[in-house]
């Protein structure tokens, strides 16, 4: 059994990719982070334009605050930054839990030969045209 960080995460991909869970973790990554981009759409941006829109003049506690203070841009450009980074990073896991175990030592057999190959050709004197 090898120790190696790199068996580690073969091992780990492949029990991953085997009994889908880890298709089901990112799911469900997804799906918060869709919902907490909704909530902060809601209250950072809906809330506040409606309070603006009735500019006030509704009995619910919710409008009066949010034409009170300016736009919580901040909050908003927060919660977009965040799903972003957060659809960036579910793509690439779900790359690489999909990605085909390989063999290592193949990859590194045929990166040895193409660099021979390369040294090869240049120590090999060039024929030039007297």
């Amino acid at each position: 059994m090898d120790d190696t960080p790199r068996a580690f995460f073969e091992e780990l991909r492949s029990g991953i990719l085997k009994k889908r869970v880890g298709q089901i973790a990112l799911a469900v990554v997804l799906a918060e982070v869709i919902w907490r981009f909704v909530r902060a759409l809601t209250w950072y941006l809906v809330v506040p334009l409606i309070g603006r829109f009735f500019q006030g003049q509704t009995e619910s506690v919710l409008f009066r605050s949010s034409t009170a203070r300016p736009m919580p841009w901040e909050d908003l450009s927060g919660s977009v930054l965040e799903f972003l980074f957060t659809i960036i990073v579910v793509f690439y896991l779900n790359r690489w839990i999909h990605k085909k175990p390989g063999n290592p030592l193949a990859e590194a057999d045929a990166e040895y030969s193409s660099i021979g190959e390369t040294v090869d050709s240049a120590s090999q004197p060039s024929k030039t045209m007297e």
